[in-house]
């Protein structure tokens, strides 16, 4: 999606009993934000987004944190922290293993989705 074209992408993680894990959002506005789902709401993504129109994703949750990359560029690497995070409830969902991903209807701006085992 362009940026300024309103469009959303959504990722949730999910926990081995189904149950919310976290999750990845982001709002292609003028200027594009995103949200870490229980942790931290619509801040702005770095401006070294790739300028293509098809870009490829790649959402990736690490022990501390999550890693985002666009077309081959880190667009966000974050260390999850009480610092970082605005619900002080964010351990509950973040600190959780997690066994799945799911794609929300909210999602206007994927074509396709493929998880990696």
């Amino acid at each position: 999606s362009e940026d300024g074209s309103g469009d959303r992408m959504w990722v949730g993680f999910l926990d081995d009993s189904g149950y919310d894990a976290g999750g990845f959002f982001v709002v292609f506005s003028q200027t594009p934000t995103y949200y870490l789902e229980s942790c931290s709401y619509n801040k702005p993504l770095p401006d070294n987004l790739p300028e293509e129109q098809d870009k490829l994703w790649r959402i990736k949750r690490t022990e501390q944190g999550l890693r985002v990359t666009c077309n081959g560029v880190t667009v966000l690497d974050v260390v999850l922290s009480d610092q970082l995070c605005d619900d002080s409830d964010w351990k509950d969902y973040w600190n959780k293993e997690i066994s799945g991903v799911f794609f929300d209807y909210w999602d206007t701006a994927s074509i396709s989705y493929r998880t990696r085992g």
